[in-house]
């Protein structure tokens, strides 16, 4: 089982960031952002931030990312008229995973609302296997982060 180390705000330097639009269908009958919807938030951005970083386009029919593990931590609420963004990095990188950190930021401040940690596997969905991560996205990601862990030997 992955164990997830707390992380606190502000531990990493992000240099990617995705704008998210806080739907009305978000909210809840307490008034805020539902729990719950923020791992779409999260989803969104991952997406968005191999989008920018991978040269080429993930073909999700063949090789592509898992989500094999994921921890949130909730530390402040939302409302419907806040303006957010999820700021996104790949931590580490093993065989045929690789770990992923993300803040869902309050603007204009930069708050952090919530925290993410997720484990995404490298998965060939014709086999229905895990495969070792492609040498061109482990490339892509060290050039795109400033710095990166490596871990060895992967459990995935």
């Amino acid at each position: 089982m992955q164990k997830f180390t707390r992380i606190e705000p502000g531990a990493y330097e992000f240099f990617h960031h995705t704008p998210v639009q806080i739907r009305f269908n978000d909210i809840d009958i307490m008034g805020h952002v539902n729990n719950a919807v923020f791992q779409y938030y999260f989803d969104y951005a991952r997406l968005k931030y191999f989008g920018q970083v991978f040269k080429n386009p993930v073909s999700w029919e063949a090789t592509s990312l898992i989500l094999a593990g994921i921890c949130i931590d909730y530390l402040h609420t939302l409302h419907l008229d806040d303006e957010i963004i999820v700021a996104s990095k790949v931590i580490q990188l093993g065989n045929k995973s690789l770990q992923m950190v993300q803040e869902l930021q309050k603007l204009p401040e930069k708050k952090t609302i919530s925290l993410n940690r997720s484990v995404l596997v490298a998965y060939y969905a014709p086999s229905g296997c895990s495969v070792p991560l492609p040498e061109e996205w482990k490339n892509d990601i060290i050039a795109f982060e400033k710095e990166i862990g490596f871990k060895h030997p992967d459990p995935a």
